[in-house]
C-alpha cells in the first residue's frame, strides 16, 4: 500500500496538467453561479415543520420534526446542482469539501421546479461523469502500465467515449438493483419498526450496510474499465475476484488513501479561511494530494492484476 502511494506522486511529480481539471470544478463551484434549489426544500421543510403541529404529536416528537425541518431549510440554502460535475467517489476526481458554493459576487439561479431541477441534475451528472471519465484516462495514459499507457489521442477520444457510456451503465445498473432490492427491504423494515423500534432499527442499519458492501466490491471497476479497456461486465466482475482475493489490502488502502485525504482537507479547510487566496492555494494543494491517491489507486489495481494474473486471465 505504501509502494503504490509512492508510485502514484512519484508518477506525479511536475506533471501539473493532471491537476487542472480538480482545480477547475473547485473553481467554477467557488467563484462561479449557484443553481440553487432552495425553493423546493422551503417548501419540503414547511411541510414537515407542519406535520408537528398537528393534535397528538407529543412535544418532544414536535421539537424533533422542527429541527429537522430546519435542518432540510439550511441544506436548500446551501443546495448547488453544480455538484453534480463531481465524481470523487466513481471516478476519484478530488474535490476540497466545504469550499463556499460562491463568491460574495456570484449570482444564484434558482430553480423553482422540481422537473426542471431533475433535468439539470440528471444533466449536469451525465457530464460530470465525462468530466471524470477524461480526469482518470489522463492519468492512466501518464502510467507505463496498463492498455492506456502512452495511447495516442485519436484512440484516446474513441475510449474516453466508451468508457463513459460504461459509466453510465453501471451506475444505471447499480442503481436499479439497489432500488429493486431495498423496496421489499424497505416494507419489512417498516414493519420490524412498527412492531420493534429496536429490532427495525438494526434491520435499517444492516440494509444500509448491505449497499456498502456492493460499493466495496465495486471499487475496482471503473479502473478496470480505463485502465484494461475491457467490457463492463468483465471489469465487475474482475473487481469481485480482486476484492475478495484482497480484501484485507483494499479494505486498508480504502482506509488509509481516505484518512490522508481527509486529513489534509481539514488542514486545507482551515488555510481557506485566512481568505481569497488561501482558497486558492487550498484548491491547488488539494487539487495536488487528491490526483496523486488517484494516480495510487491505479497502481493498486494493475499491481493486484498482475499478481494474480494467472486467475484472472
Amino acid at each position: 500500500m505504501i509502494d503504490c502511494l509512492s508510485a502514484g506522486y512519484r508518477f506525479l511529480g511536475w506533471r501539473l496538467e493532471l491537476i487542472v481539471i480538480p482545480i477547475v470544478l473547485d473553481l467554477l463551484l467557488w467563484l462561479g453561479p449557484r443553481l440553487s434549489v432552495a425553493p423546493l426544500f422551503a417548501d419540503l421543510a414547511r411541510l414537515y415543520s407542519d406535520m408537528g403541529t398537528v393534535d397528538g404529536v407529543t412535544p418532544e416528537l414536535g421539537q424533533m420534526v422542527q429541527q429537522f425541518s430546519t435542518g432540510i431549510d439550511t441544506m436548500g440554502a446551501n443546495s448547488n446542482l453544480l455538484g453534480g460535475l463531481l465524481s470523487g467517489s466513481l471516478l476519484h476526481v478530488p474535490s476540497l469539501p466545504l469550499v463556499p458554493t460562491a463568491s460574495p459576487a456570484a449570482w444564484t439561479i434558482t430553480v423553482s421546479s422540481a422537473g426542471a431541477a431533475l433535468l439539470w441534475w440528471i444533466g449536469l451528472s451525465l457530464i460530470g461523469l465525462l468530466i471524470g471519465v477524461i480526469y482518470l484516462t489522463l492519468l492512466a495514459r501518464r502510467l507505463p502500465i496498463g492498455s492506456m499507457a502512452g495511447a495516442p489521442s485519436t484512440r484516446t477520444v474513441a475510449a474516453v467515449l466508451r468508457h463513459w457510456l460504461q459509466v453510465i451503465g453501471l451506475v444505471i445498473s447499480v442503481a436499479l438493483g439497489l432500488l429493486l432490492l431495498y423496496l421489499p427491504v424497505s416494507v419489512v423494515v417498516g414493519v420490524l419498526m412498527l412492531a420493534n423500534p429496536a429490532l427495525g432499527s438494526a434491520a435499517a442499519a444492516m440494509a444500509g450496510g448491505l449497499a456498502l458492501v456492493v460499493f466495496f466490491y465495486l471499487y475496482f471497476v471503473t479502473a478496470a474499465l480505463i485502465m484494461d479497456n475491457i467490457p463492463l461486465m468483465v471489469a465487475v466482475v474482475r473487481s469481485f475476484r480482486l476484492v475478495q482475493e484482497n480484501f484485507w489490502a483494499t479494505l486498508g488502502f480504502i482506509v488509509l488513501s481516505n484518512l490522508i485525504g481527509l486529513g489534509f482537507a481539514l488542514l486545507l479547510l482551515q488555510m481557506a479561511n485566512l481568505g481569497a487566496w488561501g482558497i486558492l492555494a487550498a484548491i491547488i494543494i488539494n487539487a495536488y494530494i487528491g490526483t496523486g491517491l488517484s494516480l495510487a489507486l491505479l497502481v493498486f489495481y494493475r499491481s493486484r492484476v498482475i499478481k494474480g494474473e494467472p486467475q484472472i486471465a
